[in-house]
């Protein structure tokens, strides 16, 4: 089950099973601005509800519209601890996800691994170049972070 709300109409007690999830697309509203006189643009967050739990979410069930555009951000769909490669840059570019992979993305694609998970020899991150299988949570954390830097 889907639905979308606006912030000021959610109501305080939410259902059971239900999380909440920013929207891409924000309520946009013009009004008078009290200090200033004049028109400005309000912005209001929207949120979807869904009963999907965080550790079923993947992308094939990310909610998109008719147009196959996403509704919400995959790292907010997601719930990615997002976290740089390196102090000094300016975005994110890998996180671990409570479905247990440890996704690297860049603003060209993004990819989950987590434990189990073959990654072949034409995968972007492998620096081997052979063949091997995750087996802790920080192969899979350094085959994110190389991966996320590969495509970056």
């Amino acid at each position: 089950m889907l639905s979308v709300y606006y912030l000021f109409e959610q109501d305080e007690d939410e259902g059971e099973g239900e999380f909440k999830v920013p929207l891409i697309d924000k309520n946009k509203e013009k009004r008078l601005n009290s200090k200033t006189n004049r028109i400005k643009t309000f912005k209001t967050t929207r949120y979807l509800f869904t009963d999907i739990k965080p550790e079923d979410r993947t992308f094939d069930n990310l909610p998109r519209f008719a147009n196959k555009k996403a509704k919400v951000r995959f790292q907010d769909w997601l719930l990615i601890t997002a976290q740089k490669r390196n102090p000094n840059h300016s975005t994110t570019s890998w996180g671990w996800s409570p479905n247990g992979k440890c996704y690297g993305w860049s603003h060209r694609a993004v990819y989950g691994f987590g434990i189990g998970d073959t990654v072949g020899t034409d995968t972007c991150g492998n620096e081997s170049k052979k063949e091997y299988v995750i087996k802790t949570k920080e192969q899979a954390e350094e085959t994110a972070k190389n991966f996320a830097d590969d495509v970056s």
